[in-house]
Formats: C-alpha cells, structure tokens, sequence
C-alpha cells in the first residue's frame, strides 16, 4: 500500500484513536483547536464508541478533517486503518487522554521537521504525565545522543507526539497489531536500530496517566512484548538489569494475588519513594474505565 501524499498535503497529519472516551476527548480535541500552527489535519478512528464520543466528534468538524467509527481490533488497528487517510508528511499519534501542551506545541517542531528528511525521519519532543488532579507525574523525553543505547536495549520513546515521516509507512507497511501495548516500539525499531532519530528540545504534549499501557498489571507483558521485539531486529536488552526488571515484575503479581490491586500499586510506589523517585501507580488515574485500550 502506497501513502504518497498530494502537493497540496499538510505538513502534519495527527490520528487520534477513540472509543468511548466523551469524558476527556474535549480537551484533546481543544487543544487542537488552539494551535498558532494550523498547517495540519485531524484523523479520529473511533472503535463503536457508545457513550457520546460520535456526537462530540459530528460537532468538530471545524478541527476533525475526517473520521471514521467502527469496531477494531484495538489501538494499533485503528492507526493502520488510518494511514491510507493521512495526507500529511508528517503523522503522529495522539491518545484520546492526550492533549497538545500550549497553543505553540506544533509551532515548535514545524520548523525541524522542515529540515529533518531524509536524515532523519522521526522527529521527537519532551512529555509530560499528569494524574487526574493536574499533578506532574512524570517528564519524558531526552536528546537522542543520551537515550539511543537504551532505546535499542529496552526503551521506547515518548511517542504520543512523535513525529513519523510518511516514507516509514511506504517502507515498512502499518503497525504489527500481533502486538498488544509495543506495537510504536516494534515499529520504531525498523527504522532506528539503524538510524538515528531527531530530538527537538520543547514540551510538546500532555499525556493522562492510567490506561493499559502504564497498569503494573501489565508489567510482564511489556516485557514479553519489548523482548520479542528487540529479538525481530537483532538486538537484546541488558542481561543483568533485565533479570532484575523480571524479578520485581513477577513479585508485583505475586503481590497483587496475595493483597489486592489497590494495596499492590501502594506497595509498588512505596518501593519507588525508597528508591528516590516519585510514587505513580496508586495515584488517582485520568482514563475511563473503557478507555484502556486507547
């Protein structure tokens, strides 16, 4: 399948994937609205919802340039299904519980992803995580120079936001949806266990922490799913520190049997305050109950 893209194409194409998520799509959808860069278009694949996300996206046509609403097979599904929409160069993935972080996020990384093909074709920001309350639970994002060893060992980038360049797509198909939460790591791998990706030093995107991709619960899973990507390109994650991860992921399962998922996640956080870094898996959450696979 071929995305090549039309001469009157937007330098941006943003897909957001939803599915009953009314309570928190309108400031996604806001944030969007607010941009001071408007060289863009909104892609939404909704998996069926049935909770009022059509109505709110029937009402946005003045920001949503399509959409489409469905059943899927879950995030990665509905992205592949979107790629044939997206005319932009540029396309990344936004959360329903993700939202731009000021009017100016896009007029921050237009001007490097003017520049950035064909040396570099993903082009990334800084994040942050916040819980329910408007807390700051986590920033991520660092130049590519600092994090390009453990990005090929074990760690992903921030990629609500990132940017990917449409070639990627003509080069390597959509998203392997076999994946259930590694899917972006999977296909980032292609390019970049070679290549090198373009960091651009501004706080681009707010993220709602809560959802299936940051559940403790999940923990072996990710791993499972990070190992058997790393292993499709060749590459394999630190023995020690791996083994080390393995262990504290299986001892919170244990733990969640024996206590309970509430006293689990309480437990997680004050083994991460006694390591020094701040508690995040019991505080209060921003995704719905059905928002998980989004």
């Amino acid at each position: 399948m071929s995305y090549l893209y039309p001469s009157a194409a937007p330098l941006i194409s943003l897909v957001v994937a939803t599915r009953n998520v009314a309570h928190c799509l309108p400031r996604c959808l806001d944030s969007l609205r607010a941009q001071s860069f408007r060289d863009f278009e909104v892609i939404v694949m909704d998996g069926g919802s049935t909770d009022g996300t059509v109505d709110l996206l029937q009402a946005a046509s003045d920001v949503v340039t399509e959409w489409r609403s469905g059943a899927d097979r879950g995030i990665y599904d509905a992205w592949n299904k979107a790629l044939p929409l997206a005319r932009g160069e540029w396309i990344a993935f936004l959360g329903a519980d993700d939202w731009l972080w000021d009017a100016d996020a896009l007029a921050h990384l237009a001007p490097a992803l003017r520049r950035a093909a064909p040396r570099h074709r993903v082009v990334y920001s800084r994040l942050r995580q916040l819980d329910a309350t408007g807390r700051v639970i986590d920033e991520l994002g660092e130049p590519w120079e600092a994090c390009r060893e453990r990005f090929r060992s074990h760690v992903c980038l921030p990629h609500p936001g990132l940017m990917h360049h449409r070639t990627l797509f003509d080069q390597y198909g959509g998203f392997d949806d076999s994946f259930r939460l590694s899917a972006d790591y999977e296909f980032l791998l292609r390019e970049l266990a070679n290549a090198d990706a373009l960091f651009v030093h501004a706080l681009t995107v707010g993220v709602g922490w809560g959802g299936t991709t940051t559940s403790p619960g999940n923990f072996i899973l990710g791993m499972q799913e990070t190992l058997r990507a790393l292993r499709l390109h060749g590459l394999r994650p630190p023995p020690l520190a791996w083994a080390y991860w393995s262990l504290l992921a299986h001892a919170y399962t244990v733990l969640r049997a024996l206590v309970g998922e509430r006293n689990a996640r309480r437990l997680a956080d004050l083994y991460r305050v006694l390591t020094f870094r701040k508690p995040r898996y019991s505080v209060a959450q921003t995704a719905g109950p059905e928002e998980s696979a989004r």
